[in-house]
């Protein structure tokens, strides 16, 4: 006899059919019903310490933590019955008893779940009379620091050190209105992906100081965009003031990275508007770039043949970019194996207990490079094209210079002094390039709208979360301007018009149209099949 896969039972007075064994908070949440909660979240095993999100199940003694009770046949819920409400302000009123009115100074204010579950299910008054019990501040470790007057007790990073990260470090020391979550003794927390404790802290009590007293949350623009730094493309929410980065955040994606992403995604963005950032043009003004390559590059085919030009992409750049790039070289008459790409060297593979994994493939796009411009690009065209820079074949060269922390390698600095026209698109300034070579200013991951392609085939959007500096052109502008001086287009077009132009010519692509993408990508190994 086959186990039942689904229950029937009344919620407010609903009929629902929900999965056998589901929790019942996730029933409610998945129907938009306010069920309130602290320990609770989707990515952790319930614990239901909290009590925040107590429900009036009928017949039971008593209400029930939705948490940790699986739906089961015939059950009947009140999710918002006045015993419900009240067993709900009474725990607000609880916790509150000892925690601080801080919120002016708080880091979490305007996203803490505290302040809305108080405005919402919460008591007008406190009876608390007596004085607050204090709790420690210290660091914990890897930046964060721990503000113990407001914690909660809700063990939602105790659970997330043991479950997911699988380093538990964090534990749950004293008991009563004296327990505080704390490090095991001379065992700091020092996880790869600590700084999820921060994001998933329901209060204050863990904070980052890489974003401590740097913006109001309110203030901020919060941007849906994707990770460079590995191939795992994991999802994140870039949050920005006067267009600065302040905070880098993780994006829920069951298909990528859950609810996390690792510390090295987390902080590594100092580096879009740093003292290193180039922004220099050489020796032409920004207008004028695009003429300046698109004339070059002709005139040196012209004189000299197509074979005479070399191009070195990177798989930082979008897709888009290196589409466009691949659409001059094919304008241009330049043979593939002239078309060459760079990548940043490996690092070690990390995969955790809960499945997280970082890649060792430091390259946000390697995918996007071996879709659009072919898999030889990393290796057969790239050491036949430096042996053709070497043996002083090539007249023009382009090198894509994007990589954060890693400069071009010496062969191909040398490379740029043997011929007659050179140009780089430059992120980080590198005095060893020739005097004569053109610089342009690459583009950051931050200032881009485009596609990428992680190491599983997950097509994603990449948005720009802060506007390009004053002056500079993007990539993808300044691409589609030199087209436009060649005779190849005949204006630019918008990122969503040209990624639905290239779907529809790289067969890696399949014809997927920009508004199949969503929040979350698409797989384009599964629409193959």
């Amino acid at each position: 006899m086959t186990e039942k896969q689904t229950v029937n039972l009344k919620i407010n007075g609903e009929e629902v059919e929900a999965p056998a064994g589901e929790m019942l908070i996730k029933v409610c949440h998945d129907r938009g019903l306010d069920v309130p909660f602290f320990c609770y979240h989707p990515g952790l095993v319930p614990e239901g310490n909290c009590r925040m999100c107590l429900v009036e199940v009928v017949k039971a003694p008593k209400p029930m933590p939705a948490c940790t009770t699986p739906v089961a046949e015939g059950m009947e819920i009140e999710t918002h019955s006045d015993p419900a409400k009240e067993a709900r302000a009474d725990v607000l009123e609880f916790m509150l008893s000892n925690h601080p009115l801080d919120c002016p100074i708080c880091d979490k204010a305007g996203e803490c779940m505290l302040q809305d579950n108080s405005y919402d299910h919460g008591k007008d008054g406190s009876r608390m009379v007596d004085t607050k019990n204090l709790k420690p501040t210290k660091d914990l470790g890897k930046g964060v620091k721990l503000w113990g007057n407001r914690c909660i007790s809700c063990t939602r990073c105790v659970r997330f050190c043991s479950d997911i990260a699988g380093s538990g470090e964090l534990t749950m020391v004293n008991r009563g209105d004296r327990a505080i979550v704390d490090v095991f003794p001379g065992y700091p927390l020092q996880n790869p992906l600590s700084g999820n404790v921060v994001d998933i802290c329901p209060v204050g009590a863990l904070i980052s100081e890489d974003f401590l007293y740097q913006a109001r949350v309110w203030y901020e623009k919060k941007t849906d965009s994707v990770c460079h730094e590995c191939a795992r493309g994991c999802n994140v929410e870039i949050q920005t003031l006067h267009n600065e980065v302040k905070r880098v955040v993780a994006r829920h994606n069951d298909s990528v990275n859950d609810y996390w992403i690792c510390d090295h995604g987390r902080y590594t963005y100092d580096y879009i508007l740093g003292p290193e950032r180039s922004l220099e043009y050489r020796p032409q003004a920004p207008a004028g770039v695009p003429a300046l390559l698109a004339g070059k590059l002709k005139s040196i085919v012209d004189e000299h043949g197509a074979d005479s030009l070399g191009v070195v992409a990177s798989a930082f750049m979008s897709n888009e970019s290196l589409y466009l790039l691949g659409a001059l070289l094919q304008e241009l008459g330049v043979p593939g194996e002239n078309i060459a790409a760079s990548a940043r060297e490996d690092g070690q593979e990390e995969t955790f207990k809960g499945g997280f994994k970082i890649s060792a493939d430091r390259n946000p796009n390697r995918g996007g490079v071996e879709a659009i411009l072919g898999g030889d690009a990393f290796t057969t065209h790239h050491d036949s094209l430096l042996e053709k820079a070497k043996a002083s074949k090539l007249r023009g060269l382009l090198l894509v210079s994007d990589l954060p922390g890693q400069q071009l390698s010496t062969e191909w600095i040398e490379a740029l002094g043997t011929v007659e026209f050179g140009l780089v698109f430059l992120l980080e300034n590198d005095s060893r390039i020739p005097a004569s070579t053109c610089l342009v200013p690459a583009t950051a991951f931050s200032e881009r709208d485009g596609t990428i392609i992680n190491e599983d085939g997950q097509l994603q959007l990449v948005r720009a979360a802060t506007q390009l500096p004053r002056g500079v052109l993007a990539i993808e502008d300044l691409l589609q301007e030199a087209l436009v001086e060649l005779g190849a287009r005949k204006a630019r077009v918008s990122p969503r018009g040209l990624f639905d132009e290239m779907a529809g010519v790289i067969p890696g692509l399949g014809g997927i149209s920009h508004s199949d993408l969503g929040r979350t990508g698409i797989n384009i190994r599964e629409v193959k099949k």
